[in-house]
Order: C-alpha cells, then structure tokens, then sequence
C-alpha cells in the first residue's frame, strides 16, 4: 500500500460519524468472478458485502438521488464487460446500478458491444451515463474538442439506446469551471466528479460529489459510508480540479 492509500485510510477511519446517514454516489469500475477485464474491478465477493453493509446500515440503493439522507447510488465507469458477465448477481441482489459509458471503447476488448449495452439499458435497474467519447481529460482540451467529447458521446448513446442522456461524468474525476459550464450548455444536468461528500452538497452548480469504494475493506466501507471521507474534499480537490 503506498503512503496515499494508508493516508486516506487513516483519515477516513478517524473521521467518521455513527450518525451520519447522508446520501451519496458511489464509485466502481467493474465487478468480476471468474474473469477480471481490469485491476480498478471489484471481486463480487467484496461487493456483495458492500450491499450487505449499506443495507444493514439502513440505507436505501436507488438510482437516483432524491433525498438529503438515508440513500446510495452506485455508479460504474468505463464501460467494462463484467456488469454484463454478472448481471445475474445483479439482478438477484435487486441494486440500481449507473454505468458511465466511454463510447469510443464500445465494441473494444473487455468492453460492453453495442448489443450488450442495449440490453443493460433494457433493464429497470441499469440507468445510463456519459463518461465522454474518448475518455480524454476534459480540462486540458481546448473548448471545441470538450464539446466534440461530450456532444458526440450524448448523440451516440442517445440515438443507441433511446433514452435521453443527462449525466457526465469527468474522465480521471479531472475538471475545470469551464468544463462545467461547457457540459451544462451541452445538456448534462448532473456532472460526477471524484470529490467525495452528501451527494446533494454541489461543489459547484450541476456538479455531484462521489466517493471512491471499488477496493474498500468492509471497515473502510463503513467509514466511508458513515461520512470519513469527507474531510478529504480539499485533498481531492488539489488532485482533480483546476482552478
């Protein structure tokens, strides 16, 4: 474990609250069984604990936010192919689950096809997002190659799948106040950052908090879930927003 991690773990054991129950957006890459597509997934062993605990503290899995308390939302980046491997597991554990999609990556090696995502996007617990179309940092693009990123990855996924697309979320968790003033001219009424918090405090207009989960032990997960990682927000801040 590098300083970093211990670091961020020590914080978050030692700052947590018993009684907080603010809700908030989870963060995942991908879960996996038999076969692992990346080193960000999440064994399902793991995770089925991580539904275990969120349920046994009394919160509520939803696919959307609505409520200052009491409400989690997970959200997967990428696009990898062990959602669909195990949607099975998913479905049995009947979770909402966001998959953030990087549309240039659709059809590519350990990636969701055009068929598999539209068959997640059939499915009442599957909602869908944008992750860009190339997964490139947004804040050091200049202002036309932002918007090629994040309109043609909207038309892409709008036009495969039939829905209407109104989440971002930043490639790297990286963005700028031009970023989030670009992305919400584009049409994305929710933009997911990396910066961890109760979902429904906006660090800027548009712009909702996430916390980091995909490796966290069951004792980290508490502490996450009881609010330790807040106090992370200047940290995280340094490492992914550009002032």
């Amino acid at each position: 474990m590098n300083l970093g991690a211990l670091f961020r773990r020590i914080i978050i054991n030692a700052n947590q609250s018993s009684s907080y129950m603010k809700s908030r957006s989870l963060v995942y890459h991908d879960i996996h069984s038999n076969i692992c597509y990346t080193n960000m997934s999440t064994s399902l062993d793991l995770f089925i604990n991580h539904i275990r605990i969120i349920r046994e503290m009394g919160f509520n899995i939803v696919s959307e936010i609505t409520k200052e308390e009491g409400q989690i939302q997970l959200t997967f980046d990428d696009g990898f192919l062990g959602i669909y491997d195990n949607i099975s597991v998913i479905n049995e554990l009947d979770v909402s689950v966001k998959l953030f999609i990087v549309t240039s990556f659709i059809g590519k090696a350990s990636h969701l096809d055009k068929k598999q995502l539209v068959e997640l996007s059939n499915n009442p617990l599957i909602t869908i997002g944008s992750h860009t179309d190339s997964h490139r940092r947004l804040s050091s693009l200049h202002k036309d190659e932002v918007l090629n990123e994040l309109i043609y990855s909207k038309e892409i996924l709008e036009s495969l799948l039939d829905i209407t697309i109104n989440d971002l979320c930043y490639p790297e968790g990286k963005f700028d106040k031009r970023v989030i003033n670009i992305a919400r001219d584009a049409g994305y009424v929710n933009q997911y950052s990396l910066i961890p918090g109760a979902f429904l405090i906006e660090l800027f207009k548009n712009v909702r908090r996430r916390s980091l989960v995909q490796s966290s032990n069951k004792k980290d997960f508490r502490s996450i879930l009881n609010g330790g990682d807040d106090i992370l927000e200047r940290w995280y801040m340094k490492k992914h927003f550009k002032s």
